[in-house]
């Protein structure tokens, strides 16, 4: 629900579930420019979780700056590519 004053209002119930607390951060992911897509909140302490799950402590590789960087390899993030065919 948005409230009066345009935040996102999370109820009691599903704060206490998600212990959900003031002050907490969150990743709002959402597909842009379709208005009927769901957006998503991401705490952002679990996303920092899920990620050195993944990828571990040494996040270098991923943004570019790993041992493949040095040499002129492609790393870090990509976009993908939309072009109509």
């Amino acid at each position: 629900m948005i409230g009066e004053k345009g935040q996102v209002v999370i109820p009691a119930e599903v704060r206490k579930a998600f212990n959900i607390k003031p002050g907490d951060k969150f990743l709002v992911l959402a597909h842009e420019g379709h208005s009927s897509a769901p957006i998503l909140l991401m705490k952002a302490d679990a996303l920092s979780k899920f990620v050195k799950a993944v990828f571990g402590d040494d996040l270098s590789e991923l943004l570019g700056k790993g041992p493949a960087a040095k040499k002129g390899g492609k790393t870090g993030p990509r976009r993908a590519s939309h072009r109509k065919r």
